[in-house]
């Protein structure tokens, strides 16, 4: 079984340098990237061609196909770009949350972390709307357009960011503000299927704007699956309160600071 909380080491020693001509590559490689992620935000993924993608950088085909072997590769590497950069956004809030609670060690200190992540995938559409919108894409893509050889390219960003609110999870059941019947990495799959059917509810929201409101609906979801897994009404509210307070300072999906990779 893969192992959710297999993320990369954040103490780990920085990599070595580049040169120019490695760092121009890697330049032209974001920027293909990125053209390719709002193409498909804008036309969907049948849009997505190497002729195309080509046309919109100004380049040569040859050219993306020193990047890209396949339109499977290229489709793969967008979507590792998009779950890198809200893995990133996550994380930064994590440490934002941390840093609010400053050594806190109650169960509402256990719960915020989980309840800020849930909170951050409800609202991650309005800070992040390509990326989060090619998620959903390629989450009800029948079509498997991501061939299965290509899937060692997106699997280390899921992981990523599912991991984050593993770790969360586990540490609130060890500490006793969740209870302990089900593995976090489970616990995790609910989680992100649960608050991914909400964000969806946005495509018929204009039918009742306040029935099928996402971010609502995401809560009471996202309520409902801590207190059944424990969680007691109070520090959760108190968990609630916290992430409020950030929230208010600034969006929970935080913008990527220049010049950060993913």
């Amino acid at each position: 079984m893969v192992q959710l909380s297999a993320v990369p080491d954040p103490h780990a020693a920085p990599a070595a340098p580049v040169g120019a001509r490695e760092r121009n590559r890697l330049a032209r490689h974001r920027a293909y990237l990125r053209a390719a992620l709002s193409l498909v935000f804008a036309e969907g993924l049948d849009a997505l061609t190497m002729q195309r993608l080509a046309q919109e950088v100004g380049a040569a085909v040859g050219s993306v196909y020193t990047y890209f072997p396949s339109k499977g590769a290229l489709v793969a590497e967008v979507q590792r770009e998009a779950i890198e950069r809200l893995a990133t956004s996550a994380a930064l809030l994590g440490a934002d949350v941390d840093r609010a609670l400053d050594g806190a060690d109650d169960d509402a200190a256990r719960l915020a972390p989980v309840v800020a992540f849930g909170r951050f995938w409800l609202t991650a559409a309005q800070a992040y709307p390509e990326e989060m919108q090619l998620l959903l894409l390629l989450l009800s893509d029948v079509t498997e357009s991501v061939p299965p050889e290509e899937a060692g390219r997106v699997v280390p960003a899921a992981m990523r960011l599912l991991g984050l609110a593993e770790a969360r999870l586990a540490a609130a059941a060890r500490t006793g503000a969740l209870g302990d019947t089900e593995p976090a990495d489970r616990r995790t799959i609910a989680l992100a299927a649960a608050l991914t059917g909400c964000v969806q509810l946005r495509v018929v929201q204009r039918w009742d704007d306040d029935l099928l409101d996402p971010t609502a609906t995401g809560r009471h979801v996202l309520d409902a699956l801590l207190r059944g897994w424990g969680a007691a009404p109070g520090p959760l509210d108190t968990a609630h309160h916290v992430v409020d307070g950030l929230e208010a300072a600034a969006p929970l999906a935080r913008p990527i600071p220049e010049g950060t990779d993913p």
